[in-house]
This record gives structure tokens, C-alpha cells and sequence, in this order.
């Protein structure tokens, strides 16, 4: 009996000492599949961060009011991060503020009517994340441009 009990321990331990083993070769497998980043890596990813961070946070006090011209000056931020020349002053992006202004309104416009017509109906109180997904689902079609005669619309 006792010998049982120390051949199974025995086997535990010779278990124990494989599973570590496997995970320092698995580890220094990955470290050789993805190694860490160099000093240099680290300083250009440092840069481009503090960059990115100050862009962003001068468009957040800049362009707070409109979402949609926050959205494209968030673009070029990114681009600037990226060591890309940037003319902030550029207006060449309108069209596409004006495009997402009115993707906003779109999508705004009918969330808010399906809502009070769920609403209205009961489905809100019973199944709200059925309502929710039913939503985002038709009000993002909506907003992109396809005529939807949507529950509620006005």
C-alpha cells in the first residue's frame, strides 16, 4: 500500500518537472517567435505615442462640439503620429465631416424614434437586448443611406 502511495507521488512530481519544463521551452520559443522590442523600438513607439497624445488632446479642446470634425482630425492625428506631413489647416476633408455630421443625425434620428416605439409596445421592459440589438442593427443601416421604413418612423 505504501509503496503505491510513493509510486503515485513519484509520478506526480516526474509530471510536475515535465509541465515546467514544457512551459520554459514554450516561453523561450515565443520569446524567439516574437521577440521584445528593441531600445530604439521602444523610444520611436514612446515618440509616436506622445505625439499622437498631444494631437489628440488639442482636438479634444478644439473640436469637442462636433463629433464628426473630431473624428476626421483624430484621422489625421494618427497620420501625423505616424511621421506623415499633416496641413492641419487643409479643408479637403469637409465632404467627409459633412458625411458623418449627417451619418450622426441619421443615426441619431431613428435610435431615438425606434426607442419610443419599443417602448410604446412593451418590447423595451421585456426584451431590452433584443430591442437594443434590433437598433443598432436598422439605425446603422439607416444612417449609412438605405431607406428603411423603420418601427417609429416619422
Amino acid at each position: 500500500m505504501v509503496r503505491k502511495i510513493l509510486k503515485f507521488f513519484l509520478y506526480l512530481i516526474i509530471a510536475f518537472v515535465c509541465l515546467f519544463i514544457f512551459q520554459f521551452a514554450f516561453s523561450k520559443y515565443e520569446d524567439f517567435k516574437n521577440p521584445p522590442p528593441t531600445p530604439e523600438e521602444r523610444i520611436k513607439t514612446k515618440e509616436r505615442n506622445e505625439r499622437l497624445n498631444s494631437c489628440l488632446n488639442d482636438n479634444i479642446e478644439t473640436y469637442s462640439r462636433s463629433l464628426s470634425e473630431l473624428r476626421w482630425k483624430n484621422i489625421q492625428c494618427e497620420a501625423y503620429a505616424d511621421g506623415a506631413k499633416v496641413d492641419f489647416n487643409d479643408n479637403s476633408g469637409e465632404k467627409e465631416i459633412e458625411k458623418l455630421k449627417d451619418y450622426d443625425q441619421r443615426y441619431d434620428k431613428c435610435y431615438t424614434e425606434m426607442t419610443v416605439a419599443h417602448s410604446r409596445r412593451g418590447l423595451l421592459k421585456s426584451n431590452i437586448e433584443l430591442s437594443s440589438n434590433v437598433r443598432r442593427g436598422i439605425c446603422k443601416a439607416y444612417a449609412e443611406g438605405e431607406e428603411i421604413n423603420y418601427e417609429g418612423k416619422r
